[in-house]
């Protein structure tokens, strides 16, 4: 990368943030009235123009002006960005109106883009924990109806499943208290993904109930390793309010993409991969549709290990200080949430 001195640094920080609040491009004249840098405006026109030939910067056809190259918001983002925070009020609020929400996995992680997706005015993502290294925390067997069974499962990320099971006879209450003792004893504790392949222990000949019981759940646990990826997505026209969007083909690819989820679910776990947060911007996303927007995300963590992603998703014309920081709170926010629930 080719270097830039302190004065060249500054003229970038000062054009970064220009035009992260007005969206327009941005001039030496303004950049000599608002901002100290000692020199003459032809001096600012002058480093803004060796700027654009290192490729920091980039000049719109209509404009005079200069407007920050996918290259420029890196370097801000990497070497000359204060460090992000929210205000406290906030970060009160938002931790508030996470724990008023009704404390199911889905209704938690839709609150929480929609805290975010208010927090930074951008487009939020989450995804749901993976399902395969969840703790079964909760298993019971009972009795529901004339020869039927219910056998209901609880995962640490506070989602609950259930199977009816049709017998030919009607085994006794204590028979199936005594089953359900036992499931509990075998099962809670061991991770979702692992339930296939953990061999049956041999019971008195008495226990048929038992070994039907035990097979159903490791069926329930191996369908669960199989149910669809689920992603929420809230904010989506905070997309249609930015004006790098008004092109009617550009922004319907954007929200195309959003609407497939998949392909942004794919993104997601394979470029938030550490503790730290990400942040991919224009023409680094691999996704072409996203050539034009920039993402911050990062994983946030159930206990001690990663649940799922949670960012965000705007033009690359993005607060980044503030897309940071809000991601962060609301990572944090919601894995606290979710050991929480994955310990009651």
């Amino acid at each position: 990368m080719s270097f830039l001195d302190e004065r060249k640094q500054r003229i970038l920080k000062a054009i970064v943030d220009e035009h992260i609040e007005t969206a327009a491009p941005v001039g030496s004249e303004l950049l000599v009235q608002h901002y100290d840098f000692g020199v003459r405006p032809a001096t600012i026109r002058n480093e803004m123009s060796e700027m654009a030939e290192m490729g920091y910067l980039k000049q719109p056809h209509t404009s005079a002006g200069r407007v920050p190259s996918d290259r420029g918001y890196r370097f801000y983002v990497d070497r000359l960005m204060e460090r992000p925070s929210v205000p406290r009020h906030d970060a009160i609020m938002a931790q508030k109106k996470l724990l008023n929400t009704t404390h199911i996995l889905d209704a938690v992680l839709i609150e929480t883009c929609r805290i975010l997706s208010g927090l930074t005015n951008y487009t939020a993502v989450a995804t749901q924990p993976v399902i395969s290294e969840a703790v079964i925390s909760y298993v019971h067997f009972s009795i529901v109806g004339d020869r039927k069974l219910l056998l209901v499962i609880g995962l640490s990320d506070g989602r609950v499943t259930h199977r009816v099971i049709n017998t030919e006879y009607r085994p006794a209450s204590k028979e199936v208290a005594r089953v359900s003792r036992m499931l509990s004893t075998r099962f809670i504790g061991k991770k979702v993904g692992e339930v296939e392949h953990l061999e049956l222990e041999k019971q008195e000949p008495t226990s048929e109930l038992y070994s039907e019981a035990a097979s159903m759940l490791k069926r329930l646990a191996n369908d669960l390793s199989f149910v669809d990826i689920n992603m929420w997505v809230e904010g989506t026209n905070y997309i249609l309010k930015q004006p790098e969007f008004r092109d009617p083909q550009k922004v319907e690819k954007v929200l195309e993409l959003l609407e497939e989820r998949r392909r942004i679910y794919q993104l997601l776990t394979r470029l938030v991969l550490g503790p730290d947060v990400t942040i991919v911007i224009g023409s680094e996303n691999p996704l072409p549709e996203m050539a034009d927007t920039s993402f911050v995300a990062t994983n946030y963590r159930i206990g001690d290990r990663i649940g799922g992603t949670i960012g965000v998703i705007s033009a690359t014309r993005m607060d980044y200080r503030r897309a940071v920081a809000s991601v962060q709170l609301m990572a944090k926010n919601l894995g606290t949430l979710l050991t929480e629930l994955s310990l009651t």
